[in-house]
């Protein structure tokens, strides 16, 4: 009986003492970082910098949209913001756009990857070269040489074939809603490709080789072996395409106002014009939200899959290419068209149309003309103030992102303290969301204090691209070993020197790196621009929306083509100083967006 009643309170006993003991623990690593003043202070500032950032615009943005200004839960502005006439609709038109763009990309990049990591098909370089560039090189900058090749009455494709077949019907109509899906395809179709040619490169070849021996011919090993163990990567590939889609804002702003359609992002965006609609923005975001997360988690579990149904038994196990025979050349010219299509003709018609005098001019040598870049840099124009402060904006945010994310990838990865995961998945929020729910956060966050200055776009700046510096610096700080700066603690250095001496110079390569990245997306950034800027604050993205709105297309593409040099040129830099290419820089955003988006 006295057994029995001693066993109790022995448990209980053990219990108490454990939580005692975590409680000790968490106070004396707290009690370290305490005793360094410089290093308390230096690491509260950035956590409380990280929560400015992104959990208080966020949270500003779920209270609003749930309770309104009235601060009860009652629901009514998600319900004032669907009873606008066209809302409904418009929802549909997001989701129609999503399932035909997710239906595409994999319809082009399966195959692809398969082709590229799987066969002897020539000129595998190229493809992967020509996807990367389809991926960086944003929607609503290859919208504008669409307009240019594909419009229905004055397209340079329809004139040119009219011309040759003696038709008046014309055979392309990029003005449309079946235009903006094939434009949205032949941007996200990379991300399939990437994601599923890193699975292909990772599963175990002798499962294939098994199917052959056994008498399967190619076809069937294929659809029967290789797809189901890459079938994690193709869902969680298709997860991607739709996020992307969904919070697609260029080309749907440029092709939907002339074709008179709108999406969910272009309402949005809407109800932000003079006057504002604030709870009704934020109400017509929260399906987003709600819709981003429930993809996340599904996301997430289809990466652990990946993990498990990719691991090798053989160690340097290399899968022999398949053989296609003549096949390959049709392999080829089928890659080969893609790239054409998405990367080539795009950007050609871009240049050649920045040069043109007026759109829909015949394409001769005495109607080109350098006068649209000229007017770019006249300051006389004050067009190339946008320039300026593309350029001053993304070099600020890649600056504050550097020092940012070295310091959490320092609290990440060489303290104990608890909470280090939080740290982490905080960093990502902003990342994972679309960026024009993240944008309609900041502003509800920051409206009262920084609206119509540069201040609440280089918030939004920074908050979206931390994690591509807080990636790179962490990856790197967990090939350093911890004895380096051990040694110099034990010299009677301190953590400031310590940190300033022995590791930042280790970091210093991906700091550039992760510098040059942010710098090339920010030039890039539209969404969030386009929401966050007046006309005093406009960028060189916003000033090519403005030019499509008011039909200067000449003046756009010349605008476009200068941010696609600059970024290009940016991710070149990254190319040579991280010893890498432009394919890896694409699996590197890939990672990112599959631990955050996102």
């Amino acid at each position: 009986m006295m057994k029995s009643s001693i066993a109790p309170a022995a448990e209980q006993l053990r219990r108490y003492a454990g939580i005692a003991t975590l409680a000790h623990r968490g106070t004396a690593r707290w009690r370290r970082v305490a005793s360094e003043p410089g290093k308390l202070l230096i690491l509260t500032a950035a956590l409380l910098v990280l929560g400015a950032l992104i959990i208080y615009p966020m949270a500003k943005l779920v209270l609003l949209g749930v309770a309104g200004n009235s601060g009860l839960a009652t629901l009514r502005p998600l319900v004032d913001a669907f009873s606008d006439p066209g809302m409904v609709k418009a929802v549909g038109n997001s989701a129609l756009l999503a399932i035909s763009v997710t239906g595409g990309a994999l319809a082009l990049g399966l195959p692809m990857a398969w082709l590229v990591s799987r066969t002897d098909m020539p000129g595998k370089t190229l493809i992967r070269v020509s996807a990367a560039i389809a991926f960086v090189v944003p929607s609503f900058i290859t919208v504008i040489a669409w307009i240019f090749l594909a419009a229905p009455n004055s397209g340079y494709l329809n004139t040119l074939l009219d011309g040759l077949l003696g038709t008046t019907t014309p055979f392309f109509n990029i003005i449309s809603f079946s235009g903006l899906v094939f434009i949205e395809i032949a941007h996200l179709y990379p991300l399939v490709f990437f994601t599923v040619c890193a699975a292909l490169v990772n599963i175990d070849p002798g499962y294939e080789q098994a199917a052959r021996v056994l008498g399967a011919g190619r076809m069937r090993t294929a659809l029967q072996v290789t797809l189901p163990l890459v079938r994690p990567a193709v869902l969680s590939s298709a997860i991607l395409v739709i996020l992307d889609a969904l919070s697609s804002f260029g080309a749907p702003a440029a092709i939907g106002t002339m074709a008179n359609f709108s999406v969910i992002t272009t309402k949005i965006y809407k109800l932000l014009t003079f006057p504002p609609h604030f709870e009704q923005a934020a109400a017509l975001a929260l399906p987003i939200v709600v819709f981003t997360l429930a993809s996340l988690l599904l996301q997430r579990l289809l990466i652990r899959d990946i993990r498990y149904r990719t691991l090798s038994g053989k160690a340097g196990a290399k899968a022999l290419p398949v053989r296609l025979g003549r096949g390959r050349w049709a392999a080829a010219a089928f890659c080969g068209t893609v790239f054409f299509v998405t990367a080539f003709l795009p950007l050609a018609a871009l240049a050649l149309l920045s040069l043109l005098t007026a759109f829909g001019d015949a394409v001769t040598f005495s109607n080109l003309t350098l006068d649209h870049f000229a007017m770019i840099v006249d300051s006389t124009f004050g067009v190339f103030d946008t320039v300026k402060h593309s350029l001053l904006l993304s070099a600020a945010a890649a600056l504050i992102c550097i020092i940012l994310g070295v310091l959490f990838a320092w609290f990440v990865e060489r303290t104990t303290i608890i909470g280090r995961g939080l740290v982490t998945a905080t960093i990502f929020i902003a990342y994972g969301f679309p960026a024009i729910t993240f944008a309609v956060a900041i502003m509800l966050g920051y409206v009262n204090w920084f609206y119509g200055t540069f201040t609440i776009l280089l918030i939004a700046y920074v908050a979206k691209q931390l994690p591509i510096s807080f990636v790179l610096s962490r990856s790197v700080l967990k090939q350093i070993a911890p004895e380096l700066e051990e040694a110099a603690r034990v010299s009677g250095a301190g953590w400031l020197r310590t940190f300033t001496a022995v590791t930042l110079p280790l970091l210093k390569p991906s700091m550039w790196a992760g510098a040059l990245l942010v710098f090339a997306f920010g030039l890039r950034e539209l969404t969030m621009s386009a929401i966050l800027s007046q006309p005093a604050t406009q960028v060189m993205s916003t000033k090519v929306i403005e030019y499509l709105e008011t039909g200067e297309v000449e003046q756009a593409a010349a605008m476009a083509l200068i941010i696609v040099v600059l970024s290009l040129g940016s991710l070149a830099l990254y190319r040579l100083m991280s010893g890498g290419n432009l394919i890896d820089m694409k699996k590197m955003t890939s990672w990112s967006k599959k631990h955050g988006h996102d």
